[in-house]
């Protein structure tokens, strides 16, 4: 059995983690290696130095826990990068990184700008999930191209990275992307990890990143707040789940009272809602707690 590398467990892709390794000011050469180790996977130049625009504040996490934890950074050459964790699918993602990807762009003009000034966005995404389901490669790209060729470019502003740790099950450690998403799939989850060990050696800012990762676990402060993120993160998912049965539950019920009104048999009804037409039957006899009734379902299965 693994031994733990330190005795308070830190998940290295929790968002609130990512912040404070990428988004703190003393951190940017860190920031630097990995924007650098995307930008070489896809054939980018690279960036040479960056100013973090949205620097990580505990105070402002722990006041804030529904804080949207992503990096914004701007690099030397002019380009806007952001940088965000997600570690489930929660839908629509991909609109949702183009809606920030718009922001980030839009927000770059005020009254009186000329569209000359605009400069890229690139924005990373770091998914712990598999979004593309029927593509093997775990870091893909997308960009503005010429349906029919691909190689027109309409512009480079806008280029949309997804990077997809569960498809990386088989490393190059000679690439500095794999070393990366290596890293943070397995920080502090193996004392003697070889492989770790030997990207440790080779990576000076991966090594940086873990004096980084044992400090945050040894901090009082930090594992405060992110034992109170996790918390608020948790009490959050659950309040969203059953807002969404209950708003579920409410159309099954209108449907059961609608399709009474025509006449419909329990049997009939049951069939169109995929209850059960006993179910259908004690929703009918509760009349107005039939709402109540069909809740109650989920209240047992949690």
């Amino acid at each position: 059995m693994n031994q733990m590398l330190t005795d308070f467990y830190v998940k290295p892709t929790s968002d609130i983690f990512i912040k404070y390794l990428f988004g703190k000011e003393e951190h940017k050469p860190i920031l630097i290696d990995f924007i650098n180790a995307v930008m070489k996977n896809s054939g980018f130049p690279l960036i040479t130095d960056l100013v973090i625009k949205n620097p990580f504040n505990i105070q402002t996490i722990l006041n804030a826990k529904e804080t949207i934890l992503d990096i914004k950074a701007k690099s030397s050459d002019g380009r806007w990068i952001d940088i965000e964790m997600q570690n489930s699918d929660k839908g629509f993602f991909g609109e949702r990184a183009l809606y920030y990807w718009t922001a980030l762009y839009g927000d770059q003009l005020v009254t009186g700008d000329n569209y000359a000034t605009l400069r890229p966005v690139v924005c990373i995404n770091i998914l712990d999930f598999k979004m593309f389901k029927n593509v093997d490669r775990y870091h893909l790209c997308f960009m503005l191209r010429e349906k029919d060729t691909p190689e027109l470019l309409l512009t480079d502003h806008l280029s949309l990275h997804f990077l997809e740790l569960p498809k990386l099950t088989a490393y190059n450690l000679d690439k500095s992307l794999d070393n990366w998403l290596y890293y943070l799939k397995n920080e502090g989850l193996n004392k003697e990890d070889e492989i770790m060990e030997n990207i440790l050696k080779n990576n000076p800012q991966i090594a940086n990143a873990r004096e980084k990762y044992m400090s945050f676990t040894q901090d009082e402060h930090m594992r405060e707040a992110y034992n109170s993120h996790i918390r608020w993160k948790r009490d959050h998912d659950s309040a969203l789940f059953l807002a969404r049965n209950e708003g579920r539950h409410e159309e099954k019920f209108q449907t059961i009272m609608e399709l009474l009104d025509f006449n419909m048999k329990p049997e009939e009804i049951a069939r169109i809602t995929r209850l059960s037409p006993e179910k259908v039957k004690a929703v009918i006899a509760a009349g107005d707690k039939g709402l109540d009734l069909l809740m109650e379902d989920d209240k047992g299965a949690s």
